[in-house]
This record gives C-alpha cells, sequence and structure tokens, in this order.
C-alpha cells in the first residue's frame, strides 16, 4: 500500500467542500482550513483516534491547532461524511504508527474509492475499528 496522507487529506477536503480559490484569492475556504488545521494538528500530536472522535459531533468540532485549543466550530458535513473524516483519520493514523497493521486492506494512495461510497466507508470503518490501538 502507497497510501499519501496528504494527498488523501487535500482530496476529501476538496471533494467534499467546494471552493473557488478564484473568488477571493485564498487556496483554502474557513471550514476547510478548520478541517485540515485539525486533523494534521491531531496527527502531529499524536492524538489517539477515539479523542479525535470524541472532538466531532454531528456539524460540530473541537479546533484544535497551534494557535486555538478547544474552540468549537461548525462544519458543513453531512453525518456520512463525518464517519467519512474520522475514518480517514483513523487510516491515516494507523498508517503513520503501525503501518504493519494495514497491509491487508488494498487503500489507493488518495483513497479515492471511498468518496460518496456509503458501503465502503461503513465497511471498512467496521473493518478499521477492530485493529487494536495502543
Amino acid at each position: 500500500m502507497k497510501l499519501n496522507p496528504e494527498f488523501a487529506l487535500l482530496k476529501f477536503v476538496n471533494h467534499y467542500i467546494k471552493h473557488d480559490p478564484d473568488e477571493n484569492g485564498q487556496q483554502y475556504n474557513l471550514d476547510q482550513v478548520n478541517l485540515i488545521e485539525t486533523f494534521v494538528y491531531s496527527l502531529v500530536e499524536k492524538v489517539h483516534p477515539k479523542v479525535f472522535e470524541d472532538n466531532i459531533t454531528e456539524n460540530t468540532m473541537k479546533l484544535k491547532s497551534k494557535k486555538i485549543n478547544d474552540n468549537f466550530v461548525k462544519i458543513p458535513l453531512t453525518p456520512l461524511q463525518v464517519l467519512h473524516f474520522k475514518l480517514l483519520y483513523k487510516i491515516i493514523y494507523i498508517y503513520k504508527i503501525y503501518p504493519n497493521k494495514l497491509s491487508n486492506f488494498n487503500l489507493s494512495e488518495d483513497l479515492n474509492e471511498l468518496l460518496d461510497n456509503e458501503n465502503e466507508i461503513l465497511n471498512l470503518y467496521k473493518e478499521i475499528k477492530t485493529i487494536g490501538l495502543n
């Protein structure tokens, strides 16, 4: 498996949250930045996936970054997209910390197979959840 965590995260964010960079010259809008910052900060700080999941409820998320800690923000994702975001974090966390635990999974570089694929997201979430993380 040749997962590219950065590419997978940006693919997710750009797919689900539409933004035209030409509108205001910014590459990402505030919603996208909040998701990216919290995700990356959590990975760098090695926040366990269970804790990461607990910080997201329905359409709000605890924003965490070097500048902000524990500030709640709205996220414009459907429940399935929130589950996909949590799954993405689990996969990338495991890939970074315990790469051998994902050797039995056939995942693409950008996890494109998960985009808008409810069955794949649900099934993979159940499978990934069974991986014991210490």
